[in-house]
């Protein structure tokens, strides 16, 4: 995002009194169902945290921003224990330039108590931001209530999601309406460790330079003509060889062990890369691959390789590693494991 396309965004939150932890806020469509749900970043992806019963069992949602109204798709994970009402999406589209925080700059320092008094934020159908008075009246180990004080406002269908704050601290996330005026929350302790454990193994991405980001491009051009040398894992089946990254299908292996993909350019000498795309099909029935560590060569016989990328796809199965330019003569993909423990699938791979 541009600065200052970023500090005017900043700037009119401020101006109306949310911080950049408040503007995070955001409503949740699942089918004709709503609710809200609160943005982070890590690694260069942008994540939704909402309800598990918010996302209804679908697969893909519409997330909106507060006011100017800005909408994207979100992929839907549930990958908490069954018990848990929260779920997990990554969110790609033009609502990425309102996800600022950070995961890790997410500030769980507040340890509400009864009787402490805080606010629900929650998005009018407008995308005008509302915050509502609420006093603890129960806290526990995973889990805390909070009441309405002001005597007129309701918890009404579709608040499921929100955050309830002191200051700019979260303190949970409502997954249940008690009684119109009093809701169950999930701490944001809980929510935060279970995120965590689940986004935040690697930290994200890292690359030779810290100035590279992970970042999708509207670009469809055919890319740098390197070809497909060698694989170190076999397909299930020939129908679904390495042969179809170049072509419609899928590669599709089982992860037995790490599997690198060589590739050499179709040209004398080496060439300027800045870019390796990756995409897998979600449809396909096969697992999403998860760490993926890059390298190049500039010499002919692809010895003495140096990093490009490392870090994980995201689960909607798009990667777009972004580098400084690098002259290679060979480059070097390699999985190391997938979202899940099923076979492997792959659609394609180019480079930029």
């Amino acid at each position: 995002m541009r600065p200052r396309t970023l500090f005017c965004i900043m700037l009119a939150y401020i101006l109306a009194g949310f911080t950049p932890a408040l503007a995070q806020t955001v409503t949740v469509q699942s089918g004709d169902e709503f609710g809200h749900g609160f943005m982070v970043r890590q690694g260069g992806t942008c994540y939704v945290l909402l309800p598990k019963h918010v996302a209804a069992g679908q697969r893909r949602v519409t997330v909106f921003s507060a006011a100017p109204v800005v909408h994207s798709a979100a992929l839907i994970e549930t990958p908490f224990w069954d018990g848990m009402d929260l779920a997990i999406g990554v969110v790609r589209g033009a609502i990425e330039k309102r996800c600022t925080i950070e995961l890790h700059n997410l500030d769980i320092s507040a340890q509400p108590e009864s009787g402490a008094r805080t606010q629900l934020l929650r998005l009018r159908q407008s995308g005008e931001p509302e915050r509502v008075e609420m006093l603890v009246t129960d806290s526990q180990y995973l889990t805390l209530e909070a009441e309405i004080t002001d005597g007129k406002s309701e918890l009404f269908k579709g608040v499921s999601g929100a955050f309830l704050f002191t200051g700019d601290k979260p303190l949970g996330m409502v997954i249940q309406a008690l009684s119109t005026t009093k809701g169950r929350f999930i701490r944001i302790e809980e929510i935060y460790q279970n995120v965590a454990r689940r986004i935040s193994r690697r930290a994200g991405f890292s690359t030779i330079d810290d100035g590279a980001a992970v970042t999708m491009t509207g670009d469809d051009d055919d890319g740098l003509p390197f070809r497909l040398v060698s694989t170190t894992l076999p397909p299930i089946a020939p129908d679904l060889s390495e042969s179809n990254l170049s072509g419609p299908g899928s590669y599709v292996f089982q992860l037995i062990r790490s599997n690198q993909m060589a590739f050499q350019t179709a040209e004398d000498g080496t060439i300027s890369l800045s870019q390796v795309r990756l995409r897998a099909d979600l449809e396909s029935g096969y697992a999403v691959p998860r760490d993926i560590r890059i390298d190049v060569s500039s010499s002919p016989d692809g010895q003495r390789t140096r990093p490009f990328y490392s870090g994980e796809m995201p689960s909607d199965g798009v990667l777009v590693a972004k580098a400084q330019p690098t002259r290679a003569r060979w480059v070097f993909v390699t999985i190391s494991s997938g979202w899940d423990s099923s076979q492997i699938g792959l659609d394609s791979i180019s480079f930029h």
